[in-house]
C-alpha cells in the first residue's frame, strides 16, 4: 500500500499543470524586502530619539557562484551532449544560459532591488528620526568580507544622506567577529553539518516528497535512460540548483530587462508545480530555522553564537551615552548574522523554538524574520534634564515585544532594564562583558 501511494504520488505531482499563477510564498529568506505599513506607537512626550543602533543583511543580490559551477548547468550540458534533454530540457538550457549572461561579472554582488531596498530603509529611518541626525552626523559602518556587504553599506548611505543637510563624517570598518560569527566558531560548524536537527529534517524531507519532487522534475527533463544513471543524491542536487535559480531571478528583474530579455524569458518557476515549490519551501525554511533560527532549543549553538553582536550593541549604546562620539552604528551582514540575533534578542515572532515540523511555518516565518535587506534596530530616545533613556527595538522597521522583559509603555524600553535583561541572559551562558569574543567563538559548544 506505501508503495502504491509513493507511486500515485509521483505520478500526480509529475502531471499536474506546472506553476504559473501560484503565491510567491515558497522564496522564504529570498523573499523581496517588504516596506513596513505599521503605524508607529507615539514617542513619550518630551523625549526626542538621540541614536540609532543597527544591523541590516544585505540587499536583494545575484547568485554567490557563477552558473557555470552549479552542478545542473554541468549535468545539463552532459545530458545535451548525450542528446537526452527532452523539450523542457531544451527550454531548461536556454533559460540557465540566459541567466549565466544577466549574472555576467556580478556573482556575489547585491542587485539594483537591493539597491533600492536599501535606499528606502535609510530614508525611512532618516524620516523617522530626524532629531538623530539634525546636527553633522558621525556613522560608524561595520562590513564583512564579503564585497555585497560593502555594496549594501554604500547604497544604504546614499538613501540616508539625501535627508542629511551637512556630509556626514564616515568611519567604516571590516568586523567579521561581530557579523559573521557563524563562519568563526568550530563548534558551530559541525553543528551545522550534523546536529540534533538531523532526524527531523530527514523526517521533513520523507513527509514532503521530496525524493517524488525530485523524479518528478527530472522526468520533465530528461530521457529515461539517462535518469536512470543517476542516484537519489544527484537528483537531489540538480533539484537545489533549479531552486536556487527560480528564487534568485525576482531579485534581478532589473538586470534580465537591461540584458536583452523579459522576466518570462528566465520563469524557472514554470518548470514545477505549485505544491512542489511548497514542498521544497518548506524543507529549505525548516533548514534554516534549525541551524540559523530558534531551532529546538533558543539557548542552543546556532543562537548563542550571536553573542559577540549582542555584546557590541551594549557597548556601543553605552559608548554614545558617556561620549556621544557616534550618531548611529550601522552594520551590515547576513541572513545568518539576523536569524540568530533576533531569537537571541528574544524577539516575539522569532526565537520560539519547536520539534514539531508542523509549527514552524506558523511561529517561525522566514520571510518575516530575515528576508532580503532584513534588519533590527534599536532606537535610544532621551528626554532633556531626564538621566534616564527609552529604547524601542524593531525588526525590519517593525516595532518588536522582547519575550520575558516587562514595560508599563511598550514598545517603549527603559534602557537600564534592557540591558540588565541582556547582560542575565550573557550570565546565563557564562559570558562576560568583556570576554574576548574569538576565544568564545572558538571555545562555544553544546
Amino acid at each position: 500500500m506505501k508503495i502504491f501511494k509513493a507511486l500515485l504520488f509521483c505520478s500526480t505531482i509529475s502531471t499536474a499543470a506546472l506553476a504559473q499563477n501560484c503565491p510567491d510564498t515558497f522564496l522564504g529568506t529570498k523573499t523581496l524586502y517588504p516596506a513596513p505599513n505599521q503605524k508607529y506607537a507615539p514617542v513619550p512626550k518630551g523625549y526626542e530619539p538621540v541614536f540609532i543602533n543597527h544591523v541590516g543583511r544585505h540587499g536583494a543580490r545575484h547568485l554567490t557562484k557563477e552558473v557555470k559551477i552549479a552542478y545542473a548547468y554541468q549535468l545539463l550540458q552532459k545530458a545535451d551532449s548525450a542528446n537526452a534533454l527532452t523539450k523542457q530540457g531544451q527550454l531548461l538550457k536556454q533559460m540557465i544560459l540566459r541567466l549565466e549572461k544577466v549574472e555576467g561579472v556580478d556573482v556575489k554582488s547585491i542587485s539594483e532591488e537591493g539597491r533600492i531596498e536599501l535606499q528606502d530603509i535609510a530614508r525611512r529611518m532618516y524620516a523617522q528620526n530626524k532629531n538623530v541626525f539634525a546636527k553633522t552626523a558621525n556613522l560608524n559602518v561595520g562590513i564583512t568580507k564579503e564585497i555585497r556587504t560593502k555594496q549594501s553599506a554604500d547604497a544604504f548611505l546614499s538613501g540616508l544622506k539625501e535627508g542629511i543637510k551637512d556630509q556626514p563624517a564616515i568611519n567604516q570598518y571590516n568586523d567579521d567577529t561581530d557579523l559573521r560569527f557563524y563562519d568563526t566558531a568550530p563548534a558551530y560548524k559541525a553543528f551545522e553539518q550534523s546536529g540534533p536537527w538531523a532526524p527531523l529534517m530527514e523526517s521533513l524531507e520523507k513527509s514532503e516528497h521530496i525524493a517524488e519532487v525530485n523524479k518528478a522534475l527530472a522526468s520533465r527533463i530528461f530521457k529515461p535512460d539517462f535518469i536512470a544513471a543517476l542516484s537519489p543524491k544527484q537528483l537531489d542536487k540538480f533539484t537545489g540548483d533549479i531552486f536556487g535559480f527560480t528564487t534568485i531571478v525576482y531579485s534581478l528583474k532589473n538586470e534580465i530587462v537591461r540584458a536583452g530579455f523579459s522576466v518570462a524569458e528566465l520563469n524557472f518557476k514554470s518548470l514545477f508545480t505549485c505544491a512542489e515549490l511548497q514542498h521544497l519551501s518548506q524543507v529549505d525554511v525548516a533548514d534554516d530555522f534549525y541551524k540559523k533560527g530558534p531551532g529546538m532549543d533558543v539557548n542552543g549553538i546556532q543562537v548563542r553564537i550571536a553573542v559577540p553582536l549582542l555584546i557590541n550593541f551594549i557597548k556601543t549604546t553605552d559608548e554614545f551615552i558617556a561620549t556621544g562620539k557616534y550618531t548611529a552604528q550601522l552594520r551590515f551582514a547576513h541572513a545568518e548574522t539576523i536569524a540568530p540575533y533576533a531569537a537571541l534578542l528574544g524577539i516575539d515572532i522569532a526565537n520560539k523554538a519547536t520539534k514539531d515540523l508542523s509549527r514552524i511555518n506558523k511561529d517561525w516565518q522566514a520571510a518575516q524574520v530575515a528576508p532580503l535587506s532584513s534588519n533590527i534596530q534599536w532606537i535610544l530616545y532621551k528626554k532633556a534634564n531626564n538621566p534616564s533613556y527609552l529604547v524601542k527595538v524593531l525588526l525590519n522597521e517593525k516595532e518588536a515585544r522582547i519575550i520575558g522583559l516587562q514595560t508599563s509603555n511598550y514598545p517603549y524600553y527603559k534602557w537600564s532594564d534592557l540591558k540588565a535583561f541582556y547582560i542575565k541572559k550573557l550570565n546565563g551562558y557564562g559570558v562576560n562583558m568583556n570576554d574576548d569574543m574569538n576565544k568564545y567563538l572558538k571555545e562555544i559548544a553544546q
